[in-house]
């Protein structure tokens, strides 16, 4: 497996892992009729717009199979809510339902820790569904329960729970 950073050339991949991540992932989480109408297009021009306009804060990374085919990816950058003890964020972590549980996503957050460690952040917070089956990566990376909030999902309410890192040494201490 290859962690490397995104390209613009990679944003059509990404929306594909990030679509049909979802649609595995959050199947009965998610109403089936949100998922479906999930675009690959939008997603890609998300994703084109995203990795065009990161800062150098910022960050996107791709997992790529060792046919080069790219399998996940995570981005992360500075906390976007103001957390005065939280300075980091992982905005998104995904992987194709076929790659995960190999690591892959331990690989992409260190990537991630890396990257904020260079730029003087110590600590991190990521936001995920309550219900995201995948939860307890999580927390076997060391991430700490913080808090949860509502949000909504097309028509769906859901909760987020927020698991965080006082240390990112700590997380990259974990390491495989």
């Amino acid at each position: 497996m290859r962690i490397r950073e995104a390209a613009l050339g990679d944003a059509e991949t990404i929306a594909r892992v990030h679509v049909e991540s979802w649609r595995t992932t959050y199947s009965g989480i998610i109403p089936d009729d949100h998922l479906a109408q999930l675009s690959y297009e939008r997603r890609a021009q998300m994703w084109h717009n995203n990795v065009a306009k990161r800062t150098e804060q910022e960050c996107i990374y791709v997992a790529e199979d060792e046919n080069g085919e790219v399998v996940g990816f995570a981005a992360g950058g500075p906390e976007r809510a103001g957390d005065p003890l939280y300075r980091g964020e992982i905005y998104a972590i995904y992987m194709l339902k076929k790659f995960q549980r190999r690591g892959i996503g331990r690989q992409l957050s260190v990537a991630i820790v890396r990257r904020l460690l260079q730029a003087g952040v110590e600590s991190m917070i990521i936001w995920v569904l309550a219900k995201n089956p995948s939860r307890g990566f999580y927390e076997a990376l060391g991430g700490e329960l913080l808090s949860e909030k509502a949000i909504a999902v097309g028509d769906a309410k859901l909760i987020e729970v927020a698991y965080g890192w006082k240390d990112l040494r700590a997380l990259l201490r974990c390491e495989v």
